[in-house]
């Protein structure tokens, strides 16, 4: 069997130890100290899959209606159709106050 860079094909056998811990050997896509959701196919193996996970105070930013403004935004700003802090700040100025 190659190393196992060579191949990402090639089968890597590995072994829980007595804790069921595992340690996997340098692998292309796993970076040290990240995390993996163990994902059980119905043909009984199992998946890898990277994630990321996001702060409970961040979630909101990842909701369907934040994700849709803020690409509604950036297409804004592609389109030149933003105004820059300084004159956003002095049209707030221009108007009366309640």
């Amino acid at each position: 069997m190659g190393a196992p860079n060579d191949k990402p094909h090639t089968p890597i056998l590995i072994t829980p130890d007595a804790r069921r811990r595992v340690t996997f050997p340098a692998l292309p896509g796993i970076e040290p100290n990240q995390t993996l959701e163990v994902v059980a196919e119905p043909d009984g193996s199992y998946r890898l899959v990277p994630i990321v996970t996001i702060p409970r105070n961040q979630l909101w930013a990842w909701t369907p209606e934040a994700m849709a403004k803020t690409a509604r935004a950036l297409q804004e700003h592609r389109e030149g159709q933003t105004v820059d802090a300084a004159g956003f700040l002095a049209e707030i100025e221009r108007k009366p106050r309640a």
